[in-house]
């Protein structure tokens, strides 16, 4: 359980409620990027963009529930509820899932790559090219490994059917459906080398009631957290693959698109490569990410607005972080975003970020 966390026992379960309360402030410098990054925001040299941007939220401040009950038949089961203030001016569900020896149903992590190789940064959204988010699951835990079954329409994402020229982002086309779920297989281990190997496997496809199609989609992760020194950890992570979609955090590219009936997968690359120094009360972090797609089948296929599509997005952070008392945790970063579009077209902007953390 936590180990800032109120902790209770009613009735043979032991009980932990715990979260915090966060203040975030933003300065855009350039373009409006959102109270979370988004990259498609970045503005291109060729575009005239308003110019710095104050904002300032607490959506991030969490609250959740953790309980563990003896069973009768041996083990404990867990069970996690949490939320945070990110959804439309409502609490937005981050996990909510039960776990009994070894097998994990509900909405948490994808167990696709994992946390391993990604620098921390004090934006809440991870790093490009890396992948964190949470949905549905049925997971199966032995050891290291882990394998589950995932809502395939929702991280990973659908079939495009063209190109929104404004922002270069694929839509979604009309006809796209998920009829299995998503299977990904992890090993990792965690120590003074941390690592984790995983594989998702996928299936993407069209129909229109008389004529369907599919194709094959996967994506393998390797990700890496090194302490090189009792202050100096270094933490690298690569994702690949072919049809992966969201699976690649903001992943300029869709999983597939449609053309003439046809399915068709687009291969995407990301990476991460960060190192975090222990320096007084706190840690320097300076890490930088990628995350970029192949539209070149795309173009050559004649999808509609594939030309003006987002191709790549790269991050730098540099950060500290500090925490000088206990339950309380003060942050400030910089970070340098890009993008760029397939046509050569490209832009990039600066945030300027600080944090407050309260923690119970």
């Amino acid at each position: 359980m936590n180990s800032t966390a109120l902790d209770f026992e009613a009735a043979g379960t032991k009980a932990s409620l715990y979260g915090y309360a966060e203040l975030n402030m933003i300065y855009d410098v350039d373009a409006n990027l959102g109270p979370l990054l988004v990259p498609q925001n970045v503005g291109l040299d060729t575009q005239a963009v308003a110019e710095g941007h104050f904002q300032a939220d607490a959506s991030e401040s969490r609250i959740g529930l953790s309980t563990v009950t003896p069973m009768e038949h041996g083990g404990d089961l867990k069970v996690v509820v949490e939320g945070d203030f990110f959804g439309t001016g409502n609490l937005r569900l981050r996990k909510a899932y039960g776990e009994w020896n070894g097998i994990l149903a509900g909405q948490t992590f994808t167990n696709f790559p994992g946390f391993t190789g990604i620098y921390p940064t004090v934006d809440f959204r991870v790093p490009v090219g890396s992948s964190t988010a949470r949905q549905a699951q049925l997971r199966y835990t032995t050891g290291n490994l882990s394998m589950a079954l995932e809502d395939g329409g929702n991280l990973g994402g659908s079939v495009a059917s063209e190109v929104n020229v404004a922002n270069g982002t694929p839509t979604t086309a009309a006809s796209a459906k998920d009829s299995l779920p998503d299977v990904t297989i992890r090993y990792g281990s965690r120590g003074p080398t941390s690592y984790h190997a995983s594989v998702v496997l996928r299936q993407l496809a069209v129909d229109t009631g008389t004529d369907d199609d599919s194709a094959f989609g996967w994506g393998a992760s390797f990700g890496i957290a090194q302490a090189l020194t009792d202050t100096l950890t270094v933490r690298a992570s690569v994702v690949h693959g072919d049809g992966l979609g969201g699976y690649l955090n903001r992943n300029p590219g869709a999983p597939a698109y449609v053309v003439g009936g046809d399915v068709e997968t687009i291969e995407a690359t990301g990476g991460t490569l960060g190192a975090t120094l222990k320096v007084g009360p706190g840690a320097i972090t300076l890490g930088t990410a990628i995350a970029k797609a192949d539209w070149d089948e795309a173009v050559k296929d004649g999808l509609t607005g594939a030309e003006n599509a987002n191709e790549e997005f790269r991050s730098t952070h540099l950060n500290y972080i500090w925490s000088s008392m206990k339950n309380i945790t003060f942050g400030v970063e910089a970070a340098y975003h890009e993008r760029e579009l397939w046509s050569g077209a490209n832009g990039d902007a600066i945030r300027l970020q600080g944090m407050a953390k309260f923690s119970f």
